[in-house]
């Protein structure tokens, strides 16, 4: 077996790569094994480092390595302190990084400009996967490269350990019950649907900041009276998990919003969502000027729209003439000046614009159609069509 292990490092180009490697100065195993690590498998670089030195004859360095400073006898110190730091974070998989100092970086690219790279590793992998499993035997918690729930991160450039919680996400349907709050925070407004949602998110979880991600937005003074899907991000939380269905009541209690079907998810989530472009019907109360006595004529606005951005977003959108179209409208008299229309129209349609005309912006509009200027009264989302 000893002989099996031996037999791909005793090639006369390998030992001349490990030689040159220890021409270079006083070398640990590590990174003279490192140079090698593509010879062989199922052994560590320490390994075959040990392995070269026998082969070579040389003795073990106590000299500083040139490359490291020695930084792999730090990684236990390393571990521990990142296990201490764990521990104050919920968390099942973690992944390692290393930020490497400039003088590392500059001490390993100068040893590859003697012996090559073809058949070396880099020592950040190396760094990262040793630190790995003497965390590993810490935590008992499971590594996860693509999806972790934290990042344990050596930080060689401070000479610390830095762990961070990657975001947690949690998707679900909203119903704003109130006029008067936007849908996102926003600085002239004291709250928002996305602060009422996330406070007893963030009590929980103990996150620093947290980001809501909707398909769609109702605006401020209109209602959503119907289930509008949303994804909560909270960024960098101590806890990950949480009673659901006590939060919808939290939120339920504000009396403002509410809430259904909360469970945890990804960031793939936000980007499908944020595709979503469905159809919505409108309930909006119209205020007109003159008594209208010819409202059947509101069916002509059915097909395609030509809106030009309103005026009173102009100020935050590209002035774009957007189509948009209208397949359903509905009717019910309040008084003789006075209509609830109940409009299904394509997402992205100004419902307000449609109405009034904003100045010729949005033609065909009601007011054009009626010959009655007009003005919406009040405005709600009652149907999101999946």
């Amino acid at each position: 077996m000893e002989n099996n292990k031996l037999k791909p490092f005793q090639k006369p180009d390998v030992l001349k790569i490990a030689k040159s490697v220890l021409k270079c100065g006083p070398v640990c195993d590590h990174c003279l094994g490192r140079q090698l690590a593509q010879v062989s498998t199922g052994m560590t670089n320490k390994e075959r480092g040990t392995l070269l030195r026998k082969i070579l004859k040389k003795k073990t360095e106590k000299r500083k390595c040139l490359v490291c400073g020695d930084m792999f006898k730090k990684l236990n110190d390393y571990a521990q302190e990142a296990a201490q730091k764990l521990g104050k974070v919920e968390f099942s998989t973690f992944v390692v990084g290393t930020k490497l100092s400039g003088e590392i970086i500059a001490r390993e690219e100068s040893l590859w400009e003697e012996v090559g790279i073809e058949r070396c590793e880099s020592i950040r992998s190396e760094l990262n996967r040793e630190l790995g499993k003497l965390i590993f035997a810490r935590v008992k918690k499971a590594a996860d490269e693509l999806n972790p729930d934290v990042v344990v991160m050596l930080n060689l450039q401070k000479d610390r350990i830095d762990v961070s919680a990657n975001p947690i996400f949690i998707k679900g349907f909203y119903k704003k019950l109130v006029r008067g709050i936007p849908q996102t925070k926003w600085d002239q407004y004291a709250e928002s649907v996305e602060d009422i949602i996330a406070g007893p998110v963030m009590d929980v979880s103990g996150g620093i900041a947290h980001s809501m991600h909707a398909s769609g937005r109702e605006d401020i003074d209109a209602r959503c009276l119907d289930w509008r899907p949303f994804v909560l991000e909270i960024k960098n939380p101590i806890k990950r998990s949480m009673d659901m269905k006590k939060i919808q009541l939290e939120i339920k209690r504000s009396k403002k919003v509410e809430v259904s079907g909360l469970e945890f998810t990804d960031r793939k989530d936000v980007a499908a969502l944020k595709s979503e472009r469905p159809d919505k019907s409108y309930s909006v109360v119209v205020d007109f000027e003159k008594p209208v006595k010819n409202v059947e004529k509101v069916v002509k606005i059915i097909g395609c729209i030509s809106q030009r951005t309103p005026m009173r977003v102009s100020h935050r959108r590209a002035d774009l003439i957007r189509k948009r179209s209208v397949s359903e409208i509905k009717w019910k008299r309040i008084n003789n000046k006075s209509f609830e229309f109940q409009i299904k129209g394509e997402a992205g349609l100004y419902i307000k614009e449609l109405v009034t005309g904003d100045g010729g912006r949005t033609r065909p509009s009601i007011s054009e159609l009626l010959g009655n200027p007009a003005v919406v009264r009040s405005l709600d989302v009652v149907r999101i069509w999946k």
